[in-house]
């Protein structure tokens, strides 16, 4: 019966951790939402947001692994690896269950790690068009960024120093 408990217990486990999982992707979806629309407050507030679902998600893993690795070492089973498959060894009726999980947790790690790749590229690009955007604001040249010297020639004023004169 003990063993009854301990299984039903990490499928909550792994039910919360799946709905920490769903919650993790809308708000990176949000993030990506916010830095489209150049949002800063929106994308400050979901990073909090972002930053503090990790660490329910985190010590929710932490519990998976503990969780596991007890079980396993219950029905005596010891491995190097603390792997959701060796818990089909322990309850092999429970097996199509098990495979569930997995299936679950696989697909949703896979669809984590794809929107992370997402929110990446989406902010390599944003920080490569605002370099080349800064560039070209502080190569411009025109009357106002150049200046004469004492002896009478044109002489060049950096870009961010006119920009800031005129601010």
């Amino acid at each position: 019966m003990e063993s009854k408990k301990a299984f039903t217990e990490f499928g909550k486990i792994i039910d919360r951790l799946g709905r920490l999982s769903d919650d993790l992707i809308e708000v990176i979806d949000k993030q990506i939402e916010a830095v489209v629309s150049s949002s800063g407050e929106d994308i400050e507030q979901y990073v909090e947001e972002y930053t503090h679902l990790r660490g329910v998600f985190k010590e929710q893993e932490h519990k998976f692994i503990d969780h596991l690795q007890t079980m396993l070492n219950n029905a005596g089973i010891s491995s190097v690896e603390i792997r959701l498959e060796s818990l089909k060894k322990a309850y092999p009726e429970k097996v199509n269950t098990i495979s569930d999980w997995q299936a679950k947790l696989e697909s949703q790690m896979e669809t984590l790690k794809a929107r992370h790749q997402k929110l990446n590229n989406l902010l390599e690009f944003a920080v490569e068009k605002n370099m080349q955007l800064m560039y070209s604001i502080y190569s411009l040249h025109n009357k106002k960024n150049t200046r004469y010297s004492a002896g009478g020639s044109k002489e060049e004023i950096s870009s961010g120093i006119a920009l800031n004169k005129e601010a």
